[in-house]
């Protein structure tokens, strides 16, 4: 009998290491993966077959031009060509039948995975998923200190990932309960026997019955695996009321059969001054994609007034504030400003 076990979840988030455990505990990944780097010293555990498919597939499904991340499959627009899928079918079925005919337990593990699996689900309807999460500041930390690619020019964009392949899950799960299992890696680290149980359990998947201490040990380096202490600025910032990302981590929680069990602590109306670029970036983006859906609402007028009135407070806030010399991104935003005032002139 061959059973397929599918492991994701957003880059940086602990796939790896899961990955590596349920190869412990008796999945078969494949043979040739993907190889350890200085990124990732004790080795991704990624088929490189899947990988390089869905990589490739994903980069022709974005917006061609569009800013954003495509080997990731996230541009700013958030907006994959998912009918481009289907002309990977052939290629999918034959990985598929490649590994099928060794029987077993078999799966692979790529992040990528989380924004293709109504695709895998298509093709795979016995398919088990196992998704991992991980606290949204402690994925941006990790993805700014590699200090490569994109994200050392626009570290927003590693936030913004986080919470566009963390909808995905959870919007998968919600349709798929009872094939999937969705785990929280700090707590899995704590008790890392309740993933064998859980496989066992809910997904009734045959692993071998036990996972002792020494082999974890080899898995798993606390030293590779970092958590922000709770007065760090990004921790701070990211809980912040205004912006989405604790909202949907308490999603997550909700959800997950084995949470994080994260208590945010009360939040001051101030935002961390080391964290205002971001912030002011996050804002001029909200001020365009507001301004835009205003302009094609049929009653856009006194939206677009109680807007103009909004941006112009947080613009008089601002300036009272010792970033003032951030005049890039102020200037964005009062740029919005003036769009929305002249738009407004324009219905009256």
């Amino acid at each position: 009998m061959s059973l397929p076990l599918i492991v994701t979840g957003m880059h940086r988030s602990g796939t790896s290491l899961i990955a590596s455990l349920i190869k412990v505990i008796g999945v078969e990944l494949g043979d040739r993966l993907y190889q350890a780097d200085c990124f990732n010293v004790k080795g991704y555990f990624e088929d490189l077959d899947f990988l390089e498919f869905q990589r490739s597939l994903l980069q022709d499904s974005c917006p061609p031009g569009a800013p954003g991340w495509p080997d990731w499959g996230w541009t700013e627009q958030e907006s994959l060509n998912v009918d481009h899928f289907q002309t990977g079918l052939a290629t999918a079925q034959g990985l598929i039948d490649s590994r099928n005919a060794q029987g077993g337990l078999w799966g692979w593990k790529d992040p990528r995975t989380s924004l293709m699996l109504d695709f895998w689900q298509a093709l795979l309807p016995d398919a088990r998923y196992l998704f991992v999460y991980r606290l949204p500041w402690d994925v941006v930390d990790s993805i700014l200190r590699l200090n490569s690619g994109i994200f050392s020019q626009r570290p927003d964009y590693a936030i913004r990932s986080w919470a566009y392949y963390n909808r995905h899950i959870l919007d998968f799960y919600r349709r798929y309960p009872d094939r999937c299992l969705l785990v929280n890696i700090n707590a899995l680290l704590a008790q890392p026997s309740k993933l064998v149980k859980l496989l066992e359990t809910k997904l009734n998947l045959p692993v071998k019955s036990g996972l002792d201490d020494s082999a974890f040990q080899t898995i798993y380096d606390p030293n590779l695996f970092q958590q922000l202490p709770s007065e760090r600025p990004l921790v701070q910032f990211l809980q912040h009321p205004e912006l989405p990302y604790l909202s949907i981590l308490e999603e997550l929680d909700w959800t997950a059969d084995l949470p994080s069990h994260f208590t945010p602590e009360p939040q001051s109306d101030s935002l961390p001054l080391e964290i205002y670029p971001l912030w002011l970036h996050h804002e001029a983006v909200q001020a365009k994609i507001q301004l835009e859906t205003l302009a094609n609402s049929t009653d856009g007028a006194g939206k677009i007034q109680a807007e103009c009135d909004r941006l112009r407070d947080q613009i008089a806030w601002m300036e009272t504030s010792k970033f003032w010399k951030l005049k890039v991104k102020w200037s964005e935003l009062k740029g919005a400003v003036a769009r929305t005032v002249n738009l407004k002139s324009s219905q009256l």
